[in-house]
């Protein structure tokens, strides 16, 4: 399934923390891994866990199937796809596509030498499909 059609856009907060516990699982997941994995701090009943995974169901970013007598998960978008049509989107919207408006918000104060090698070893290595 292509990652960028079936996102609605930026996920709230709650939600984005669960799917990146379902991410970093091997599909399928319970929804007892997926409590194991969240911030215990915010004190999120099962119910309340279920409540996301299943928004997250009806915004195309998971599947479930019933197994036994619960639920298990597995993710329809990757976190890479998710990931990179975020960060596309907040370029072209916040930055115009311009990477020298990208890079001078990032490096207000410029590049360290290091930053700058690991730059230049990136562009001399990005020659091939990433051009494209």
């Amino acid at each position: 399934m292509d990652g960028e059609k079936s996102m609605a856009g930026r996920l709230p907060e709650a939600e984005l923390e669960v799917m990146l516990a379902v991410w970093r699982c091997a599909p399928p997941v319970t929804t007892a891994r997926v409590m194991l994995l969240t911030d215990p701090d915010k004190g999120w009943k099962t119910s309340t866990v279920i409540s996301f995974l299943d928004r997250l169901k009806n915004r195309g970013f998971l599947e479930a199937d019933k197994q036994g007598r619960e639920y298990v998960w597995r993710p329809l978008v990757s976190r890479d796809d998710y990931i990179g049509a975020l960060t596309r989107d907040f370029f072209t919207r916040v930055h115009g596509g311009s990477v020298e408006s990208l890079m001078t918000a990032l490096f207000p104060d410029g590049l360290s030498p290091a930053d700058a090698d690991g730059l230049l070893r990136w562009l001399d290595g990005a020659e091939d499909s990433r051009w494209r």
